[in-house]
């Protein structure tokens, strides 16, 4: 089974984005509401797909992301950003190196295309 780990600030959103993967796709989830904790988690046990908002308290998404890159063991695990702010998101990584940047309030036939594509592309380059 796929591990996707959700990092997304308001716990609702992520318990209705964990339950809506849950429900279609053959994955668990995890569910982190700050940035410091999306690091702690990805280090200790790297998932199949990071979904990644830019607004997080502590370190915001942009650092995480950055930090993420940085890390080589980590480097490669494929990130969807979920966010309100879907601009600033194609600003900050404009160098493409993010698998894939959805909007906020999403569609959920959408997301669950979406990261269902981003599993099957992780698993192939694998």
């Amino acid at each position: 089974m796929k591990r996707v780990l959700i990092a997304e600030d308001d716990p609702d959103t992520a318990a209705a984005i964990g339950a809506t993967l849950e429900e279609h796709l053959s994955v668990s989830t995890t569910q982190v509401t700050n940035g410091a904790l999306v690091l702690d988690q990805i280090t200790a046990d790297p998932p199949d797909l990071l979904i990644l908002d830019i607004n997080l308290p502590g370190l915001n998404g942009v650092d995480v992301f950055d930090l993420i890159r940085a890390n080589r063991s980590l480097k490669d695990v494929p990130i969807l950003f979920l966010t309100a702010t879907p601009d600033r998101a194609r600003r900050a990584f404009a160098g493409g190196e993010a698998r894939d940047i959805m909007r906020k309030p999403f569609a959920a036939d959408d997301l669950v295309g979406r990261v269902e594509k981003l599993l099957a592309r992780a698993e192939k380059v694998a």
